[in-house]
C-alpha cells in the first residue's frame, strides 16, 4: 500500500498537469483571424503589415498575384522598412472559414464580383471594414450585409503593386480612418483600433465618419481626376497655368455638394487639401490614373461621377466636375481610346 500512494499521487499530478496544459492551449489567444479581400496595392500592404506583426492573415486573391505570394511570400517595400511575409493566400474564401475582421479593399467597380466573397467569412461577431474610395462605399457594403456588420472606413496611402506579390509603399502616411455611423466608440471600434495600431499603420477613430469620407473625397476625386484628364503627374499639374485652378474648382464643387447633403466640413478644408497636395506633389500617386494608364476600368462613376449626380439632384452647379467627368467618361470601363 505504501508504494501505491506515490504512484497514485504521480498519476493525479500528471493528469492535473495535462489538463492545465490543454486548457492553456485552448484558452490562449493568438490574435484575431483577419481576411483581406482585394490584396492588391492597398489591401496587400495592410495585410502584409499585420502579418509582419504576428496576426493571422488570409489574403483573398487570384491569378499571378496569388501564385507569387504562395510561392515566394508577399514582398513589401515601405517607409518603415522592407520585408517579406508569408500570409495564407487563397482564391476562395470558403477554405478560410469565419474570421474576426474582414478588410475590404477592392476597387469600387469590382463590388458586384467581390461583395459575395465576404459571406463565407462571416461568423457571429465578424466585423467588415471597407477601406475603399468614395463617400458612399461603406453604405453599399452595408446594403448587402447590414450596418450591424459594417464599420465605415477609408484609407490614406501612396502605394502600388509593382509586380505580382510585390508592393511598394511611399511616403510617411499609411492611415486608416474608421468609425460608427452614430459617432460612438463601440467595442468593435476599439477592437479594430487595437489590432491596427502597429508600426506601419496610423489609426484615426472618427466621431463623424461621413464627414471624414467626404473630406477625403475632396482630395481624391479632384486631384485624381485632374491628373488623369491632364495625363500628368501632380508636379506637371502644378506647372500647368490652369492646373491648380482646376483642382481648386473641383474641390470647391465637392464641398458645396457635400454641404447640400448635410455633410460638415472644416472651414479650411480646401485650403489644407491644396497645401497638402502641393507639399506631397513629387510623391503623389492617383489610383485612377494608374488604372487609366493600364487600360483598366476606372472608379470614375463613384468618385467625380458621384459628385456630378448628387450636384444635379440637389441643384448645385458642378461645371468643372461635369466637364472632366465627361472627358473621361469613355474610359470608365477600361481600354485606351
Amino acid at each position: 500500500m505504501d508504494a501505491a500512494v506515490p504512484a497514485a499521487a504521480q498519476r493525479d499530478a500528471l493528469a492535473a498537469g495535462l489538463i492545465a496544459f490543454l486548457l492553456a492551449i485552448f484558452s490562449r489567444r493568438h490574435g484575431l483571424r483577419i481576411a483581406v479581400i482585394g490584396a492588391g496595392a492597398v489591401g496587400g500592404y495592410y495585410g502584409g503589415v499585420l502579418a509582419r506583426h504576428g496576426e493571422e492573415v488570409f489574403l483573398i486573391c487570384r491569378g499571378a498575384n496569388r501564385d507569387a505570394i504562395a510561392r515566394n511570400g508577399l514582398k513589401v517595400d515601405s517607409h518603415w522598412g522592407n520585408f517579406t511575409v508569408k500570409p495564407t493566400a487563397m482564391p476562395d474564401p470558403k477554405g478560410v472559414g469565419p474570421v474576426d475582421l474582414v478588410i475590404y479593399a477592392v476597387k469600387l467597380y469590382s463590388n458586384p464580383e467581390a461583395l459575395p466573397l465576404i459571406k463565407p467569412l462571416l461568423g457571429p461577431r465578424t466585423v467588415i471594414l471597407p477601406i475603399q474610395n468614395g463617400a458612399e462605399s461603406p453604405a453599399k457594403v452595408a446594403e448587402v450585409y447590414g450596418w450591424d456588420r459594417v464599420v465605415a472606413g477609408t484609407t490614406y496611402i501612396e502605394t502600388a503593386r509593382v509586380a505580382p506579390g510585390h508592393i511598394h509603399q511611399s511616403g510617411s502616411t499609411a492611415r486608416i480612418a474608421f468609425g460608427e455611423q452614430d459617432g460612438s466608440i463601440s467595442d468593435r471600434v476599439r477592437m479594430i483600433e487595437k489590432v491596427l495600431t502597429k508600426e506601419g499603420i496610423q489609426v484615426e477613430v472618427s466621431k463623424d465618419i461621413r464627414s471624414t469620407l467626404w473630406s477625403k473625397l475632396v482630395a481624391v476625386a479632384a486631384i485624381g481626376t485632374v491628373m488623369t484628364a491632364f495625363r500628368s503627374s501632380y508636379v506637371d499639374v502644378l506647372a500647368n497655368p490652369e492646373g491648380e485652378r482646376t483642382v481648386q474648382a473641383l474641390m470647391e464643387e465637392i464641398v458645396l455638394v457635400g454641404k447640400s447633403q448635410g455633410v460638415k466640413f472644416a472651414p479650411d478644408v480646401v485650403t489644407k487639401r491644396m497645401a497638402g497636395a502641393r507639399e506631397e506633389a513629387r510623391e503623389m500617386v492617383s489610383s485612377l490614373q494608374l488604372d487609366f494608364n493600364a487600360g483598366n476600368p476606372l472608379e470614375l462613376d463613384d468618385l467625380i461621377g458621384a459628385v456630378v449626380r448628387a450636384g444635379r439632384k440637389s441643384g448645385v452647379p458642378v461645371p468643372a466636375s461635369a466637364a472632366l467627368y465627361g472627358a473621361l467618361y469613355g474610359f470608365r470601363t477600361g481600354g485606351r481610346r
